[in-house]
């Protein structure tokens, strides 16, 4: 290239930058860190993420507190680079693999990844900034068992104590609604008035050959209901509780009380909700209560209150001594490395 040519890009060049506004080139910084190497924290990202907690409703957080959020990650995710902790792409694969599976388990299906990615995509902007916080909330787990493992196996279980003062200050928190557990023979309403009548009058004469004793109601169960996932199992579908918000929009206020109002042992004749057609048996029915520390947590846990109050302190204890942990971490290795804070609160 001849040095005139040379010349001419170069002008142009800078004739196009001179068009452009200062903040499309580069961002002022707003600190930078160095413990391995030298990370510039810019004004445009500190602006980001301050809306960030605005946006998540945060109260009275200045620029400056969260300019030290950002610089104590940066100098954590640093030291754990530098000490050997890190995340494959494998690893990587794994751990939003083991999310989809975890987040299906909660909604009690399949999710598809089409599903996650859409939700991880609403939470974060996108999947990659989903796979992101993955990672590096994996290196602080990894990071912080690394240099601080010895002092969290050392959480001490709670007291009966601590057990019992936690229950008498949250004892409400403890009420179990009315419940029952059942069982059903069920037949589909199809919203055809003949064929659904038709179903009602099949079940009227299968409930009067039980009362009659001419069949058990778990032989009419394998016989006469629809009910897929109960029909092998003696019709079992479990608890209703007072309360359950969902099964009365499913079947209906009238169709969950008269079932709330069935003793132990009773076989209906046949009810009707909003779905189809019943005859519901009752095993089990508990009133209402506030429970006692010796009472199974819900009607289908073998685990107390007691239980489920020392796991909470528990959980409680390790989250306050998982915290102190990264504090301490955060504060020895912003004492090796380089701070330079350039911005300044306006």
């Amino acid at each position: 290239m001849s040095k005139n040519r040379f010349i001419l890009l170069f002008v142009l060049l800078l004739a196009a930058l001179s068009i452009l506004p200062a903040s499309s080139i580069i961002s002022r910084p707003a600190a930078t860190v160095n413990l391995i190497r030298n990370q510039v924290i810019s004004e445009a990202e500190l602006d980001d993420e301050y809306q960030n907690y605005v946006n998540m409703g945060a109260q009275g957080m200045t620029k400056m507190d969260v300019l030290n959020i950002l610089i104590n990650n940066e100098v954590f995710l640093q030291g754990a680079e530098r000490d050997g902790v890190t995340v494959s792409d494998r690893q990587l694969d794994q751990l939003y693999a083991q999310a989809r599976a975890n987040a299906g388990a909660q909604a009690g299906r399949t999710v598809t990844d089409e599903e996650f990615a859409a939700e991880a995509t609403r939470q974060f902007g996108s999947v990659d900034a989903y796979r992101q916080a993955l990672k590096e909330q994996y290196i602080v787990n990894q990071y912080v068992l690394l240099e601080k493992g010895a002092e969290l196996q050392n959480i001490p279980m709670p007291t009966d104590a601590e057990i019992t003062s936690f229950y008498r200050q949250n004892q409400q928190a403890f009420f179990q609604a009315e419940n029952v557990k059942l069982a059903h023979i069920y037949i589909p309403k199809t919203g055809d008035a003949e064929a659904d009548n038709a179903s009602k009058e099949l079940l009227e004469g299968v409930a009067a050959d039980i009362h009659s004793g001419k069949i058990t109601f778990e032989q009419a169960v394998a016989e006469y209901s629809q009910d897929a996932g109960s029909k092998n199992i003696g019709g079992d579908i479990g608890w209703l509780t007072a309360d359950n918000a969902t099964a009365r929009q499913g079947w209906g206020d009238a169709f969950c009380d008269a079932v709330l109002s069935m003793q132990p042992g009773e076989i209906s004749d046949v009810m009707e909700s909003n779905m189809g057609y019943h005859i519901v048996k009752v095993s089990v029915h508990n009133y209402g209560k506030i429970l006692s520390l010796s009472d199974p947590i819900s009607p289908e846990d073998t685990a107390t209150v007691r239980d489920y109050i020392s796991q909470v302190l528990y959980m409680n204890n390790s989250q306050i001594a998982m915290n102190n942990a990264i504090q301490e971490i955060i504060q020895e290795l912003r004492s090796e490395a380089q701070i330079n804070i350039l911005y300044e609160e306006k």
